[in-house]
């Protein structure tokens, strides 16, 4: 599975002199929508698409996880992204969905408002993230894509949730 950093770091062979050159590497990305941002997730980190689920709220969670959802056998974290990237509460719709994705050995469920489209993108079509994005309040976009009246965000999911899982990794305090 690759992470989503690594679409920014890998080189096709042929970019170092003496390399046989060879066709740019593509990418897949589920492309999606918060509000009215476009962002992208490496395809290979998504598993399924579902519409609305019934998610059990768990007390005392962190305010953009909705509490975990019962899917076959296994019960998953599902975080509203609508609140989690905009501090807006979510607004189910027709189109939500819920993204069933991979992170490591864990799996998450992604609250969206609506999921767009799968596209196929040259790595070199895949830009760092402007300092100011990936420095300041939002370390968990990476990179955009696309033309400029159509900019897509590239989300790094671990890092977005990076807090919460680590919090989760660590052995319960006992006293």
């Amino acid at each position: 599975m690759t992470d989503p950093v690594n679409l920014l770091t890998r080189r096709p062979r042929g970019d170092v002199p003496g390399d046989a050159p060879v066709a740019e590497a593509e990418v897949q990305l589920c492309a999606f929508f918060v509000g009215n941002e476009e962002y992208v997730l490496d395809i290979m980190r998504v598993e399924e698409i579902l519409p609305p689920q019934r998610v059990i709220p768990i007390p005392h969670a962190p305010a953009f996880v909705e509490g975990v959802l019962h899917l076959r056998g296994a019960m998953l974290p599902v975080v509203d992204l609508r609140r989690r990237l905009l501090g807006q509460p979510a607004q189910e719709t027709r189109r939500t969905r819920m993204l069933v994705c991979r992170l490591g050995a864990r799996r998450v469920v992604a609250r969206v408002d609506r999921v767009a489209e799968v596209l196929r993108v040259r790595r070199g079509d895949i830009k760092p993230a402007p300092a100011l994005m990936s420095g300041g309040r939002t370390p968990f976009v990476v990179g955009v894509c696309g033309p400029p009246e159509r900019l897509r965000l590239l989300l790094d999911l671990k890092a977005l949730l990076r807090a919460e899982l680590e919090r989760d990794s660590r052995p319960p305090s006992g006293g």
